[in-house]
């Protein structure tokens, strides 16, 4: 009864009772009292069951999951927006039957199966071919519905997809070169009257192999750290990018010459001021320059090339080598991946150098990349957010 027709009432009724009497008018002010006073509670319990429904659609459209509610009919009564992404629901999925809008028939029996049993029942879906993993439960209520969850766990089985692939490739590369000392230091037992030429030659590759172990171990737990730290726990502090770029290009000269191979350095005469840790750039520097060196053949050139663009600094590390091809250019700094795997190992390589560098900079807010054609050399670059106001010259301790 709205207030119009309660005051229209009450004039009506005070006319009545005027003309009725005290115990009649004492009687139906008693019932208009008592009428009041329901309409009060039932204002106030409808209020409290809009408020209580507001919370359950704010948590249903909250939830991380997908969830679906159907009634004992079948017919949905209630999905939040995760559900309808997963499941493709249509926007006017509510009163509909889920059967005949989700076509998962393990979704139909699992649902059928709680329904009987009042046991939760779970399985795992592949939406499409390659597309997402969810993991589904279905739960019977006590009010006779069900409801069932959507969990997207494709992240997940990447994830542990990629550990299988990281493991495999971390024992093979450990494998190689232990088999390696191990067959040499076997040789050397067996024959303890091996001419010296031999000896030496024989510990010169187990020397070698060493080497290789030890670099790897070193790569692997420059991952470990950054998979760790996310770049936290470092000392960042304002670097000076091109003198990095200078002491790097220095440091790799006699790698240079010994595989023939110039190196050509332009960076600019002012500061070039970037926030980062000095031996993690000192790293991704020197890992692009020894690849373009490593991978551009006797008479090639390389070329380290340092700009500032805006509020950037741009590492181009330019080389005449042997390029990549298209698929390559996608994978290349994926851990483990090499273009040319004999000459990879020939020339040392762990297959980690490129992943380091994009773990890193990323770690400092940056963007690493590479262009390229196949047999026409790469282009590797680095950009990452410059301190303060170009030309700026921060104090940089020793």
């Amino acid at each position: 009864m709205d207030s119009g027709s309660l005051q229209l009432t009450h004039f009506l009724v005070t006319i009545a009772l005027a003309i009725a009497g005290p115990t009649v008018a004492w009687r139906w002010r008693r019932r208009l009292r008592t009428e009041a006073g329901r309409n009060a509670q039932l204002a106030a319990e409808l209020a409290a069951s809009r408020a209580e429904s507001a919370r359950a659609v704010a948590a249903l459209a909250g939830a991380s999951d997908g969830l679906i509610v159907v009634d004992p009919r079948g017919r949905i009564v209630a999905c939040n927006p995760n559900a309808v992404e997963f499941t493709k629901l249509p926007p006017s999925a509510t009163g509909r039957r889920l059967q005949e809008l989700v076509s998962w028939p393990a979704l139909h029996r699992a649902v059928d199966q709680a329904e009987s049993t009042g046991e939760a029942q779970f399985f795992e879906v592949e939406t499409e071919p390659g597309g997402r993993t969810l993991a589904v439960r279905v739960r019977r209520l006590p009010d006779q519905s069900t409801v069932v969850s959507l969990d997207d766990t494709s992240r997940l089985k990447k994830l542990e997809s990629l550990r299988r692939d990281f493991v495999a490739n971390v024992s093979h590369e450990l494998k190689t070169p232990l088999a390696a000392i191990q067959g040499y230091v076997e040789t050397m037992q067996d024959d303890p009257d091996m001419p010296s030429a031999t000896r030496v030659r024989f510990l010169d590759r187990i020397a070698r192999q060493t080497e290789r172990l030890t670099t790897l171990v070193g790569d692997l737990l420059t991952l470990s750290r950054l998979d760790d730290e996310g770049g936290h726990g470092r000392e960042v502090r304002p670097i000076d990018f091109g003198t990095v770029v200078r002491e790097t290009v220095r440091d790799l000269a006699s790698l240079a010459e010994k595989r023939q191979v110039r190196v050509a350095l332009a960076t600019p005469e002012a500061g070039v001021w970037v926030s980062a840790d000095r031996e993690a750039l000192r790293q991704v520097v020197g890992n692009l320059v020894d690849n373009a060196i490593k991978y551009t053949g006797a008479g090639g050139d390389a070329r380290a090339q340092l700009t500032v663009s805006a509020d950037r600094a741009l590492l181009e590390v330019v080389d005449t080598g042997i390029g990549l091809s298209p698929e390559d250019q996608e994978r290349v700094f994926e851990r483990f991946y090499r273009v040319d795997r004999a000459r990879s190992r020939e020339v040392g390589g762990t297959g980690l150098g490129l992943s380091i560098v994009k773990n890193t900079v990323k770690s400092l807010g940056g963007e690493v990349g590479v262009r390229s054609r196949l047999g026409s050399g790469s282009t590797f670059w680095v950009s990452l957010p410059l301190v303060g106001d170009r030309g700026e010259s921060p104090f940089e301790g020793p």
